[in-house]
């Protein structure tokens, strides 16, 4: 495989990341990589409308500028993850409108402002399916009303536990079906790929879901936060999907969806 891409990386201008993003461009040359699309965390509902519009333009410009300077080695795409659209839909189209994004990622890690998930290992499984509930619900709000194009870190929350995911396949099933509907991507994130056995294959299964629902769009990202998680595990993702019976993967410039041969 020689057109590897990672769709979803971050850089100094998220929260605990470390590496600059000329840097991460460096390093995306070095690996062979062919594209990458630079996706720092936004949070809509956190910042009072100028901060908020300047973190927007200063994350925007830095893209812009490698860009330029990376134009005859690197593909860079401009993109943005959205955490918690569906708290403040306002703001999303603001920001949207502000700026000429590429790809644009919607993730949920909190259900309101004031509430994290604060999920453990020992969660008695009554009370993790009192949260799947919620998080896939809040997961069908934002691909049923919010203006993006990929579902990113989906399994995220189940790094952070041991319990059983009946029910959460369940309902994620429905998130994912609504997906498929209305023409939106769902990310590989390769970091769950290359996690434990359970997540992995909890994965696997989606995506075969995801597939015979009629989906059409995926798309891979590391979630990588220095330049040494760059790209990892793009490959072996690739190649999981490709045995699952996915034809191609996508990419989107200017949100436009294109497809490339796995």
């Amino acid at each position: 495989m020689s057109y590897l891409m990672d769709l979803h990386v971050y850089t100094s201008n998220s929260p605990d990341t470390r590496d600059k993003i000329s840097f991460m461009c460096e390093t995306a040359v070095e690996k062979n990589l062919r594209a990458v699309a630079f996706t720092d965390v936004i949070c809509p509902w956190e910042e009072n409308a100028f901060d908020l519009k300047r973190r927007v333009l200063h994350c925007y410009f830095d893209v812009c500028k490698v860009k330029r300077l990376f134009c005859d080695s690197l593909s860079v795409f401009a993109g943005i993850e959205l955490r918690e659209p569906f708290l403040a839909p306002d703001a999303v189209s603001k920001i949207l409108a502000s700026q000429r994004y590429d790809i644009v990622l919607a993730s949920v890690t909190r259900f309101s402002e004031g509430e994290a998930f604060n999920l453990s290992p020992d969660m008695p499984q009554e009370a993790f399916n009192a949260f799947a509930h919620r998080y896939c619900g809040a997961l069908l709000q934002t691909v049923e009303t919010v203006d993006f194009d990929v579902l990113s870190r989906i399994l995220a929350p189940l790094r952070e536990t041991c319990a059983d995911y009946a029910l959460f396949e369940s309902g994620m099933q429905q998130v994912l079906a609504k997906l498929a509907e209305r023409k939106m991507a769902f990310e590989i994130d390769t970091r769950d790929i290359l996690g434990s056995e359970r997540i992995r294959d909890l994965y696997l299964r989606l995506a075969s879901f995801f597939l015979q629902a009629g989906g059409e769009h995926i798309t891979f990202g590391s979630e990588s936060t220095s330049h040494d998680e760059l790209g990892s595990g793009v490959e072996i993702a690739m190649q999981a999907m490709k045995r699952i019976g996915f034809k191609t993967y996508s990419f989107y410039e200017g949100r436009t969806p294109y497809t490339v041969q796995l």
